[in-house]
């Protein structure tokens, strides 16, 4: 009995933060192949009207105003991408006119080091995905093999949302904004610029950041909380089958 409340004591709280993660990682991947909404968020954001105010008023680049929108889509989708592989074709980058005559190169060098720091971050983070995604699988196998009871969807919504929850006010207490600066000044080298004013950056200008990154935040909690939902509920069918064939 004692060895049995040791391991649920152990085992719950690492299965169900696991199988958060393993939550969070599916739907980055989704999020990912989705280019995180933007084509949607842009319209929501108003990020034409953004692009026309600011585009004009840019110290190193000119002509972003003259652009359509397919062409924002397009530069930002290419950016995605490639802070999803290593950084790998930042450089040639470039912005063009809707009669597909080139403007000039998207991005300065400080932009092109921070974007290479960004994928560095997510070849991180997706590291910690697949081993908490390990994790989880074999805690459930585990509990096929061993028949040991995992816990209900409601015992794990109540932890892991009452996790997230405490984050999520922690954010809207301290202030979103503010918490986005700290993370970057954690998370990033000192010697390296991660601020762009939209005076200096095309890349903000075009991803009105930070706005954009609230609701890709907001997007990919929601889409992970409904993974993590369906997640379990396989789970518990699996389970189920499992008892029933011995």
């Amino acid at each position: 009995m004692q060895k049995n409340k040791i391991a649920k004591w152990v085992i719950y709280p690492l299965y169900s933060f696991s199988a958060l993660v393993t939550a969070f990682l599916l739907s980055w991947v989704v999020m990912y192949s989705a280019d995180f909404g933007y084509p949607s968020f842009y319209e929501m954001l108003d990020i034409d009207d953004h692009i026309e105010k600011f585009g004009p008023q840019n110290r190193y680049r000119s002509g972003l105003q003259f652009t359509e929108k397919s062409e924002h889509v397009r530069l930002f989708a290419a950016m995605n991408e490639a802070v999803h592989q290593d950084g790998v074709g930042l450089e040639s980058l470039s912005y063009h006119l809707p009669n597909g005559r080139k403007i000039d190169q998207l991005l300065r060098e400080p932009e092109i080091v921070h974007l290479q720091d960004v994928a560095h971050l997510i070849n991180v983070f997706a590291w910690l995905g697949y081993i908490a995604c390990l994790i989880w699988i074999g805690i459930l196998l585990f509990s096929l093999k061993t028949k040991f009871k995992l816990p209900t969807l409601k015992q794990q919504a109540i932890s892991m949302g009452g996790l997230v929850g405490i984050c999520t006010l922690l954010v809207l207490v301290i202030g979103p904004v503010e918490v986005f600066y700290a993370f970057h000044v954690w998370l990033f080298p000192e010697e390296h610029q991660w601020f762009f004013y939209y005076q200096e950056s095309l890349m903000t200008i075009i991803m009105k950041a930070p706005d954009l990154f609230g609701y890709i935040a907001i997007a990919l909690t929601l889409l992970a909380m409904i993974l993590f939902t369906l997640i379990n509920l396989a789970v518990k069918r699996l389970t189920t089958w499992n008892s029933k064939m011995g």
